[in-house]
């Protein structure tokens, strides 16, 4: 007789314990298969929302210089052309196409909403590998994204050397045929200031050499690094001279970098790379003796109809714009600023 100790295994037990282990190992091949495919989603929807949040931006930047609101026709094509730029998930990168007619929205002034898409209504769905096992070949993923454009608090990178008055009645006017002066001429100052900003030491970018005159050389090609608020204290630059040598090599330089040499021509018609187009902070006057404070009101831009001929005496004039430039945008005065900056809202 067997002691009950010494049984043989029984062959049903073995049996059992290999459908565990292959049961086990199915379903931790399906977690495993399962991840993957959760993983190639979230990668499409990353990619897919950073289409989106750069389309909307793009979207957003197109403002009329002359209204200050957007430009619908505009802001597709930009939204539609960024979009197509950036690429999404599959088993090669795919480029994002957008229509614009349904895809760009305009849910209040100066807002873009852009939505892309990776789905089978637009032949571009995510395709899926292991999901395929319950019936689920492909998945839909979309990203939206709203911009808006809005008043700046403060200009940052750019900003000219420049510091045109306000106006003494009302705001500036936007048509063509009205000038203002950024920089007066010899003989048409005030207690020898000409309208030069002397900016404080900026640690962004190379300093400028030389201090005085090649300064305002350097600022009115390069621009002041840093950035500038509502409300900041800068000092006017009240040297000897008004600097006319160097403010001419400087006048001479953007202009000759720029693409568009028409001359007489209003914003609306200029087609170059924005090199003559200056951004400047708004005084109130420039009545101010010796060297003094004076404090920004509002930023604006202008566009240099004409390259300047006889600055030391005529000075440099300029068409006021709306304008979109990189900065802090937020609640500003009213009426405080015709610089816009675009930041996303969702």
């Amino acid at each position: 007789m067997i002691a009950p100790t010494d049984r043989a295994p029984r062959h049903g037990e073995e049996g059992i314990a290999l459908i565990y282990v292959a049961v086990f190992l199915l379903v931790s091949l399906w977690f495993v298969s399962l991840a993957i495919d959760m993983g190639k989603i979230m990668a499409a929807k990353t990619e897919l929302q950073a289409a989106a949040d750069a389309a909307a931006l793009a979207g957003a930047s197109a403002i009329d210089p002359l209204t200050g609101e957007t430009v619908q026709d505009s802001a597709r094509v930009r939204a539609a052309l960024t979009a197509s730029q950036n690429k999404a998930l599959e088993q090669v990168k795919t480029p994002v196409i957008i229509d614009p007619m349904v895809d760009v929205e305009f849910p209040a002034d100066r807002q873009v909403r852009v939505t892309v898409h990776r789905d089978t209504a637009h032949d571009n769905p995510v395709l899926l590998q292991f999901a395929q096992t319950l019936g689920i070949p492909s998945v839909g993923v979309h990203a939206n994204a709203t911009a808006e454009a809005s008043p700046l608090t403060s200009v940052c990178e750019g900003l000219a050397p420049f510091a045109p008055e306000m106006p003494p009645y009302g705001d500036f006017s936007k048509d063509c045929d009205s000038v203002y002066t950024l920089k007066t001429g010899v003989g048409n100052s005030m207690q020898g200031n000409f309208q030069l900003l002397d900016y404080p030491t900026c640690d962004e970018g190379p300093p400028p050499q030389g201090g005085g005159g090649a300064e305002v050389k350097y600022y009115i090609i390069n621009g002041w690094d840093c950035c500038l608020k509502i409300g900041d204290l800068v000092e006017v630059d009240t040297q000897p001279g008004a600097k006319v040598g160097p403010v001419r090599q400087g006048m001479d330089a953007r202009w000759n970098a720029d693409t568009d040499h028409a001359q007489g021509i209003c914003y609306e018609q200029y087609t170059g790379n924005g090199q003559r187009v200056f951004l400047c902070p708004i005084i109130k006057d420039f009545n101010v003796n010796g060297k003094k404070t004076v404090q920004i009101l509002k930023f604006a831009a202008f566009f240099l109809k004409d390259k300047p001929q006889d600055l030391d005496k005529q000075g440099i004039h300029a068409q006021f714009i709306d304008y979109i430039a990189p900065g802090d945008a937020g609640d500003v005065p009213p009426d405080s600023t015709s610089v816009y900056g675009v930041h996303l809202i969702e």
